[in-house]
């Protein structure tokens, strides 16, 4: 089988550990091009090390890491999300420490750069905000003809988690997402009408045996301290795994950016031509068999 060329644009974060670990464990499925980092969970000189410090005890020393932007679009990073992801944006576990450089590419050039190397066939998985992809598309116009699916951990089609309207991910950077949402190149919305329902629990990794003990034992610890609660970018990746862990549904989906009330809202219509597709439901049993599979390649 074909492998699909993906590239994972994160703000490492407890989820986003959960959605390299799948990235880098399905070694059949996918070629893992790079990961680039950008700022959101913690400042982006933190969520790159935690890229570097993940692949590391994932063995997959071999992903280059780029670094991405210092802030946002339009405005500086907030303060770091310790309630969520802890004050070194890994829920405070400590794991050993890498030294290898990053890449001598940043995260928009190195986009550009795999897009181009691959030619319509790479996947952008983003479960940040989308601020290194935006800019990507700024510098390089022809980008949106080079690349194949976005896959977005971003959004919602109900209530949002720093607004009533808005997820964290699109309102931290709403021109940036308003951007890749506008690029033309066909996008999968995981939001979190879907990712709530299917919250991460210890069980699930139950019975499983002959399994690397230090990965599992930092996964567990993440479980705990996110108290059992969904690992969102681990379920947009999850739907690359398998086509049967969501429900879509055609859009043409567009993101409410200013300073308005509705900042970051991501309204989908469906009575308009589609730029996207929208996660509506998930089958949470095949998404819990990802996971299961996944730690037991480690």
């Amino acid at each position: 089988m074909k492998k699909i060329p993906i590239l994972i644009d994160t703000d490492p974060g407890v989820d986003d550990f959960f959605c390299i670990s799948i990235g880098c464990a399905f070694k059949e499925l996918f070629d893992l091009r790079a990961i680039t980092t950008i700022g959101g969970n913690n400042s982006t000189d933190v969520t790159t090390q935690n890229a570097l410090d993940i692949l590391k005890l994932l063995d997959r020393e071999d992903v280059p890491v780029a670094r991405g932007a210092g802030r946002f679009l339009t405005r500086t990073f907030g303060d770091p999300v310790a309630k969520f992801h802890g004050l070194n944006g890994l829920g405070n576990v400590e794991i050993a420490h890498s030294d290898r450089d990053i890449d001598r590419h940043k995260a928009w050039d190195k986009i550009y750069e795999e897009a181009r190397i691959w030619n319509g066939e790479l996947v952008v998985v983003t479960v940040g905000p989308e601020t290194n992809l935006a800019m990507a598309f700024i510098k390089y116009p022809m980008l949106s003809r080079l690349l194949k699916k976005i896959v977005v951990m971003g959004g919602t089609l109900t209530t949002g988690n720093v607004s009533e309207y808005a997820e964290a991910n699109i309102w931290n950077d709403a021109e940036a997402a308003k951007i890749v949402f506008e690029s033309g190149v066909p996008i999968d919305m995981v939001g979190l009408n879907v990712t709530r329902k299917a919250p991460l629990k210890r069980s699930v990794f139950d019975g499983l045996e002959n399994i690397n003990e230090d990965v599992k034992d930092v996964m567990l610890k993440l479980i705990e301290f996110r108290n059992e609660e969904s690992m969102h970018d681990a379920i947009a990746i999850s739907s690359l795994v398998r086509n049967d862990i969501i429900v879509w549904k055609d859009a043409y989906t567009h993101i409410i950016d200013g300073e308005v009330e509705k900042r970051g809202m991501s309204v989908a219509e469906y009575d308009q031509r589609p730029n996207s597709r929208v996660a509506v439901d998930i089958n949470i049993e095949n998404y819990y068999k990802v996971i299961r599979e996944m730690i037991t390649r480690f």
